[in-house]
């Protein structure tokens, strides 16, 4: 029987991120893919812009969809912070479904005070009901409350550990790009707080739109039908690395991934249990 994914999340109008990138990964992995749109994102003349949906409409979307039974809800871009407690109440009415917190963070300097609502909300509301976070650096430092950066391996490591005690779930944090060297690491927490790496060499590609999203989208995918955590990851990383070496150029200073179903060619993720030698510089 076909499985059913929930999406929470934002429009993305390049189809590299948000809703549209969850709804295509879903599809991929052969389940039926529902939304809740939080809001619409424009750019115009290099000004991103973050249009939060009306939170009457956001509560009317919640509820339209109330007696669905979901094999899995992944939480993107959450846009208002009156969003939070209407999201937490809905998957307090379905606790037994498996949560992918993507705590996306993408606002812009002037609004602040809306980023570190939002941050609290997650923080208090949201992240003890995940199964798993799937934070990237920056976004990591905010829920963390850190003034410094978090800038090597290390570093990583003890974030990704914090996280996992604080909010007590399973937690990917995410290197990517900004962390420095060869390979995009990201480290795994278990819900017992052991740790793994996974590892990719990195790719040369300006077909990155929309990465973050599309994994948070294919681990909630592989969650429909595996409760083992650190499998569904290493094929959600595998997926994503496939969907931005077959990524499409959507303008001249970016591309979005896309996952082309002949395409063949990939380099598996490692996963790693410990650190160590020539292999992370």
């Amino acid at each position: 029987m076909t499985k059913i994914v929930l999406t929470i999340g934002g429009s993305d109008p390049f189809a590299g991120g948000g809703i549209q990138t969850d709804l295509r990964t879903f599809s991929d992995y052969h389940t039926l893919g529902m939304s809740v749109l939080t809001s619409i994102v424009t750019l115009k003349e290099d000004c991103l812009s973050i249009h939060p949906i009306d939170t009457e409409i956001f509560a009317a979307q919640l509820e339209t969809i109330q007696n669905i039974s979901f094999a899995a809800i992944k939480i993107g871009l959450i846009a208002n912070p009156a969003f939070i407690p209407l999201i937490e109440t809905f998957l307090k009415d379905h606790p037994d479904t498996p949560v992918v917190l993507d705590p996306v963070l993408a606002f812009k300097e002037g609004d602040l005070a809306l980023e570190k609502a939002i941050v609290t909300g997650i923080q208090k509301n949201l992240a003890p009901l995940a199964t798993v976070m799937t934070p990237n650096l920056i976004e990591a430092q905010a829920l963390l409350n850190l003034k410094n950066k978090i800038a090597t391996l290390k570093d990583m490591q003890v974030a990704t550990t914090r996280l996992q005690t604080d909010f007590n779930t399973a937690v990917l944090l995410k290197g990517g790009s900004r962390l420095a060297g060869k390979f995009a690491v990201d480290i795994f927490a278990t819900t017992t707080g052991q740790l793994s790496h996974f590892t990719n060499k990195k790719i040369d590609s300006k077909t990155i739109n929309g990465a973050g999203c599309s994994l948070s989208s294919a681990i909630a995918s592989g969650l429909a039908e595996n409760d083992k955590l650190d499998e569904v990851i290493k094929n959600a990383k595998d997926y994503v690395y496939q969907s931005i070496q077959n990524g499409v150029v959507v303008t001249r200073e970016f591309g979005s991934v896309y996952y082309d179903r002949k395409f063949e060619k990939v380099e598996g993720t490692q996963i790693i249990s410990k650190i160590g030698g020539e292999t992370w510089k």
